[in-house]
């Protein structure tokens, strides 16, 4: 008579270990997907155009300079400071002038473009921080792209990659300089991450 209680509590057992085991799975199974997908999104190509306009090389360090207040805002953890940056990038992309653009760079451009919008837009409607440093992954990634293929900068810049940014998805961010401020953590963690890549071109 005493066995019987005992058998539905290892049938239970069971079942929640059967549970847990798929559960891991398949966290295990997104992880590798988002690892694949990050892999993928990596080496997308990126086109190089040695012969781009003075004129755009300047537009596009106007959107550096924004790019990096906005870094700086996060890395300070001023959620109002990254909100007027945001703001203030995404008025400089709207007046960018593709006029002297070639068809290629003007097709390369717009998507990099939206990209940049899309980002700065969630950044600028945030109301906590870390959705802001959502969005600055998006707004990171085409500022990489465009300042790879136009090569406008005339001292190194760092691409710098958090493996713990966005709760452990991982992000990337463009930096002036190889010491590292990681404006996923911010000042919890300011030193996190690594330098992947060396932008130097002149």
């Amino acid at each position: 008579m005493n066995c019987s209680p005992g058998l539905p509590s290892l049938a239970i057992v069971a079942t929640i270990v059967i549970s847990l085991l798929s559960s891991c799975s398949t966290r295990r199974s997104e992880a590798d997907h988002a690892s694949a997908s990050q892999s993928a999104a990596v080496t997308v190509s990126i086109p190089l155009f040695t012969s781009a306009d003075p004129l755009v090389k300047d537009r596009i360090h106007d959107l550096l300079r924004g790019y990096f207040n906005l870094n700086q805002a996060l890395i300070s953890d001023s959620l109002a400071g990254a909100k007027t940056a945001a703001a203030d990038l995404l008025a400089t992309t709207d007046k960018f002038d593709m006029s002297k653009l070639t068809a290629e760079q003007m097709d390369f451009y717009f998507i990099q473009s939206s990209k940049l919008k899309t980002g700065l837009q969630v950044i600028s409607n945030s109301t906590e921080i870390e959705q802001a440093r959502s969005g600055l992954a998006g707004v990171s990634e085409a500022m990489y792209a465009v300042v790879k293929a136009f090569r406008v900068n005339k001292s190194p810049l760092y691409y710098q990659y958090c493996p713990m940014a966005l709760n452990n998805q991982g992000a990337t961010w463009l930096s002036a300089t190889e010491e590292l401020a990681n404006p996923y953590m911010g000042q919890m963690m300011l030193n996190c991450g690594r330098t992947q890549e060396k932008l130097e071109y002149q």
